[in-house]
């Protein structure tokens, strides 16, 4: 392997799987609530997309981006209908129905980056009215154990998710890439371990923290499926970075407005 092969391996794995661990110890500091909004935060999706655009160029970027934002709306129903299942569900049937759902969604977001470009639009008003109607209950104040193989699973999850995108791109496409460059491995992750843990409360409160968070990838995805047409490489992830990071800023002052008018 030519040694900026071996260097692009190194990174895959570790960049994701730290940037889950640190992640993890924030979400054992603060609960389930703030690792939902924290989750919204491309973290996943970001270094994905810069590992994609090395390998395959600007243009395939561009288009793994859009798939990417169109991607947020299976995501979102990923873990809504794992919230609502949670209500009635042990964790395994809520993470089944998820993924279902999420598949025919996957499907729907794949044919409508064919379609006009006034679709383009659609992903951002469902995230919109997640953030403004999604119930939020009180937040839990119940003492919370936490299991030793929390933050192992996700760096390992993330080390996968990470080669096996970036491996497979080419024979994926620029839409099924991007699809899968947000696949809910956070949600799940974060979803099912809160349910398993915590119980159904947990969950509400980890999808009413994510369905204001997503906005910030919403704006990542979208900023670097434009820039990447007119800029290089690093300048339009640099400023996706910090249009994602001043998005992500609003997202918690309405964080902190929904969560007071709730206590």
């Amino acid at each position: 392997m030519p040694k900026a092969g071996a260097d692009l391996l190194i990174l895959k794995l570790t960049i994701v799987p730290l940037a889950l661990l640190l992640f993890g110890i924030a979400e054992r500091l603060h609960g389930p609530r703030i690792a939902g909004w924290l989750a919204g935060f491309p973290i996943v999706g970001g270094p994905l997309l810069v590992f994609v655009t090395l390998e395959q160029g600007n243009d395939f970027g561009s288009q793994a981006a859009l798939g990417a934002y169109f991607g947020l709306v299976p995501w979102l129903a990923f873990t809504a209908t794992y919230a609502w299942c949670s209500r009635f569900w042990s964790w395994w049937r809520c993470a089944l129905a998820g993924y279902a759902v999420w598949t025919v969604l996957a499907f729907a977001a794949v044919t409508m980056q064919g379609g006009p470009r006034w679709l383009e639009i659609l992903p951002f008003a469902i995230l919109v009215a997640a953030v403004c109607f999604y119930p939020r209950g009180e937040p839990s104040d119940e003492e919370r154990e936490q299991v030793w193989w929390g933050l192992p699973a996700r760096a390992l999850a993330g080390a996968a998710l990470t080669v096996a995108i970036t491996q497979f791109a080419s024979m994926l496409g620029t839409r099924w890439s991007g699809i899968f460059t947000t696949f809910p491995i956070m949600g799940s992750i974060i979803a099912i371990s809160s349910h398993v843990q915590y119980g159904r409360h947990a969950v509400q409160e980890v999808v009413a923290g994510m369905s204001i968070g997503l906005a910030s990838v919403a704006a990542f995805c979208f900023a670097v499926y434009l820039l990447l047409q007119t800029t290089g490489i690093w300048p339009a992830f640099g400023w996706a970075l910090a249009i994602s990071t001043t998005t992500h800023a609003l997202t918690w002052l309405w964080f902190k407005h929904k969560t007071e008018k709730v206590s």
